[in-house]
């Protein structure tokens, strides 16, 4: 049996979302760390924050594979002070290696908005690049879905539109995808599930008879973590096993979920 590595996460990643279709000004892959480095212990997260780092330090862990990459916008200077400089030195001097899956992770069938619609129970559910439309099992109020999405993952959630709009057919777009709302209604969609939108897009989209539903970009995508572990630790198959374990920090505070 072949000694888990960096490649070999990367390798397993790859052949299910490949990095390459990753959009072009996003950052993926292995970002921090070397690719022949033992891996016994893999930290999963949505987000990387020095603290994450120390977690997984903690945690024995030689590898952090993240959806949110560091680096997203390009740098110049590593300054201690800096947030993110200070991330980068931790994982550095920790040694600690970094896979960041993000764009390319979205447009697969174990998305945060794929997962998003799993938790409440959706079927049938349809791909449109990263946009995932299906159906309620039983069409309900508009207020009432609120209250499920709310229960399932765990998130107070916004609502947008006519509260008593009956809703059967419910598109997801997780992250920073409120312009999805147009191929929601494309989509024949009565709701759009999404974690940013801008509020000119939340005017037309009620105004054409859309209802929106506003979770908050961590909370619609935090349910693909657990979806990313159960495909590694199924599919990192011929290796050494490794413990993979998820995070357990909020990244905007540093406290546990």
């Amino acid at each position: 049996m072949q000694q888990l590595t960096v490649k070999a996460v990367y390798d397993c990643i790859d052949r299910f979302a490949p990095f390459e279709t990753a959009e072009s000004y996003d950052n993926v892959g292995l970002l921090v760390g070397q690719w022949d480095q033992p891996v016994t212990r893999l930290l999963c997260t949505l987000d990387v924050t020095e603290k994450t780092v120390h977690e997984a330090l903690s945690a024995g862990a030689e590898l952090i594979v993240s959806h949110h990459p560091l680096m997203f916008h390009g740098r110049k200077s590593l300054i201690v002070g800096d947030p993110e400089a200070d991330t980068l030195r931790a994982l550095i001097v920790s040694g600690i290696s970094l896979i960041s899956a993000h764009t390319n992770w979205d447009q697969s069938c174990l998305s945060g908005s794929a997962a998003s619609a799993e938790a409440i129970g959706v079927t049938d559910l349809r791909q449109e690049g990263y946009l995932f439309t299906g159906d309620l099992p039983v069409p309900a109020s508009a207020g009432k879905v609120k209250a499920l999405i709310e229960q399932r993952i765990g998130a107070p959630v916004r609502l947008y539109g006519d509260q008593l709009r009956q809703i059967s057919t419910m598109s997801f777009g997780g992250g920073a995808f409120g312009e999805g709302y147009l191929a929601a209604l494309a989509a024949g969609a009565q709701a759009y599930l999404t974690g940013e939108i801008r509020h000119h897009e939340i005017i037309d989209a009620v105004a054409r008879g859309l209802v929106i539903f506003d979770a908050g970009h961590y909370a619609s995508e935090a349910p693909m973590i657990p979806c990313l572990m159960r495909y590694l630790r199924e599919n990192l198959t011929g290796f050494s096993p490794a413990r993979i374990i998820q995070s357990s920090l909020l990244p905007f505070s540093g406290a546990l979920l």
